[in-house]
This record gives C-alpha cells, structure tokens and sequence, in this order.
C-alpha cells in the first residue's frame, strides 16, 4: 500500500510539473490554440527578429513570427537587395482590422531588449489583401552607420594630416561669414523692413484674391457660370457640329458640280461680266457726285434755278400762278 501511495504522489507531482511548464508556454505565446491568420512581411535586414519573436499591436502580444526564410537573390523595385521574409501569426481580430498601407517595424525592448515586431494596421479605407506582402520598414543598422562614421572620421584625420590648420580655417570662415551677413543685415535694415511690408502686403492680396476667386467658384459666382456657360456651349457644339459639317459639305458638294459644268469660255465670259459691272459702279459713283454737287448748288442759292429756290418773290409768284392755273385752266388755252 505504502508503494502504491507513493507511486501515486509522484504521478501526481509529475502531471502538475507538465501541466505547470505546459501553461507557462501558453502564457509566453509559444502555443496557441487555432484561429490565427498568416500577414507575409519583407525586410532588407531581421533586425534581430528570430522565430517565434512576438508581434505587438500598441504594445499588446497579438501573435508571433512562425518562420523566417532567407532569399539571397531577391531584391525589390529600386533594386535594392530584399532577401528577407517573414510569415507571422497574428489573431483574426487584428487579421480583420488590417487594411492596404498596414506597417510593420522592427523594435526592441529597451535598448539591449528582445527584438519584435510591432504592427501598424493602416488607415485605408481596402481591406489588407493576402497575396500582397506587406514591405516592412527596416530598423536601423549599427554596423551601418558605425561604418560610415569611420569612413568619416578616416577622412576627417586625413584631411587635418596634410593640412593641421584645416580645422581653424574653416572656423574663421564661419566667423568671417556671419559677420559679413550681420553687417549686410545692418546696412539694409530699412530695406529689409520694405521688404517685409510688401511680402506681408502681397501675402495680403494672395488671400484676397484666393478669397474672391473661392467665392466666384461657389455655386452662383460668376466664374462657375461662366464654366457653365462654357460646358453648355461647348456640349452645343458637339450637337451641331455634325449638322453644320453636313450642310457644308453638301453645300460644298453642290458647289462642285455647278463649277464643274463651267468652261473656260464661260469662265472669260464671267470675268467681262465683272469688268463691266465694276464699270458701271464707278459710272455711278461719279453720277452721284455730279448730283451731290448739284444739290449742293441749289441749296446755295447758286444759278437761277437755285436763285429761283431761295428768291421768295419768285416762290410766291410760282405758288399764285399754279393756284391760278389750278383754278383756271382754259388759261393755259387761250390768253385773253
């Protein structure tokens, strides 16, 4: 019995142990239990991500990173080298709420932390489409830039070898310009106030007339009805065009064959035609300043047709021997 009872004990220790370690891994994310959603990321570089490296939304675990595949050869658009990618897992709430400009960067926590992914998942209105991987934003090398920067120190020493007074040269030059810059800045201060006043005074008039011009495009202002007026003529046109290209075209063509018939002989006789009219215009022209000039005369009083007009005497004469004549014509017959 004694054994039995301690056969028992250690079982039970044992399954509490496996259930205990089998928690834990749950809690640290490295099982889970169905319902994850796979989002593809690129990288040029894993930052130090490793498999099984968490994912954060807002800085809540929402899943891991399940496989990380290196592709030496591949590189993106602009050529540059892109030989990293990343399957994640990531629960389907956030599977949902990801959309078309979803981002992924890499982070750590603290400076010497473990390195994760931290998802972005967009503001579009498109929905996060699966067969597109998402191009994740590198995190910043320290090799790289421990590299340049002894590139840039190696050329700085460089230069201060073969010139030592290189450093307090360019030290005066600065000096030197920023005195030439704050004498140039006393000198023209009151151009510069000028200066001032018509920028702000032109900055003025921008906005006026941004005003004006906002106003003549609202609904009613003159230059949306001239836009109107503009569509409307233009959509007219495009009614007409056709008809009056048609009309022209007959027309064209009804001009055709009446110039076709035509010989060169009636072609001299058209031309006489226009040479004698044109003539017979100018004989005109002139006959109506003859005339001109005569009336002219009359009114003037010149001649005795003229004088006879202008002659009162004469005019009332004229006018008792008509009334007479009217009254009396046996008169124009017989004189007694």
């Amino acid at each position: 019995m004694d054994e039995s009872r301690l056969e028992l004990k250690v079982g039970a220790l044992v399954l509490a142990a496996l259930l205990g370690a089998f928690t834990v891994l749950v809690l640290m994310g490295e099982v889970s239990f169905g319902g994850g959603k796979t989002v593809v990321v690129d990288f040029g570089h894993t930052g130090n991500v490793v498999k099984n490296a968490p994912v954060k939304l807002g800085g809540v675990i929402v899943g891991k990173v399940e496989e990380v595949e290196l592709l030496p050869s591949r590189r993106d658009d602009h050529g540059d080298p892109m030989p990293v990618k990343m399957k994640l897992t990531v629960s389907k709430e956030v599977y949902d709420a990801l959309r078309t400009d979803t981002g992924v960067t890499v982070s750590s926590v603290g400076p010497l932390g473990e390195a994760y992914l931290e998802l972005w998942p967009g503001s579009r209105q498109e929905a996060y489409d699966p067969k597109v991987a998402v191009r994740g934003t590198d995190s910043p090398r320290i090799d790289v830039v421990s590299n340049r920067l002894a590139k840039f120190l190696d050329a700085a020493s460089s230069v201060l070898e073969n010139d030592p007074e290189a450093l307090s040269k360019f030290v005066r030059g600065i000096g030197g310009l920023t005195n030439t810059v704050d004498g140039v800045l006393t000198e023209n201060r009151d151009e510069f106030k000028t200066l001032a006043t018509e920028l702000s005074a032109a900055a003025k008039d921008l906005r006026i007339l941004a005003a004006t011009a906002r106003t003549q495009m609202e609904p009613g202002g003159k230059a949306n009805a001239l836009i109107d007026d503009a569509a409307a003529t233009a959509k007219l046109a495009r009614t007409d065009f056709p008809e009056l290209s048609k009309q022209a075209g007959v027309a064209l063509g009804g001009l055709a064959r009446v110039s076709g018939q035509l010989t060169e002989e009636d072609g001299q006789k058209v031309k006489t035609i226009l040479a004698k009219a044109e003539s017979m215009s100018v004989k005109g022209d002139q006959i109506a300043t003859r005339a001109d000039r005569m009336l002219a005369k009359l009114e003037a009083g010149e001649g005795s047709l003229g004088a006879a007009l202008k002659d009162p005497v004469v005019y009332d004469e004229l006018k008792t021997l008509l009334t007479d004549v009217r009254k009396n014509p046996w008169k124009l017959l017989w004189k007694d």
